[in-house]
């Protein structure tokens, strides 16, 4: 049996994705800067894009675990059953 998709199941649907790409967004740049930082032999860049960036990569992927986690409790696994 398929049922339409609540407004709840949409929200966290697009929150999920949001948050994915952002957390993916900002942890690719971060390591895209080290290893070009790496290449060029620019210390500099590598610190600087650990000091700016590391902290907003870690919040994000946090935010993305906490939207995952309430997700899971909106949308329920179906079962074969179903």
């Amino acid at each position: 049996m398929t049922t339409t998709p609540t407004r709840a199941q949409s929200v966290c649907r697009t929150a999920f994705t949001a948050t994915l790409l952002i957390f993916l967004a900002l942890a690719a740049v971060l390591v895209g800067v080290q290893i070009v930082g790496l290449l060029l032999v620019q210390p500099t860049w590598i610190s600087w894009a650990s000091d700016t960036l590391l902290t907003p990569s870690i919040g994000a992927a946090v935010l993305f675990g906490l939207v995952a986690f309430i997700s899971g409790y909106i949308n329920p696994n179906t079962t074969a059953e179903d």
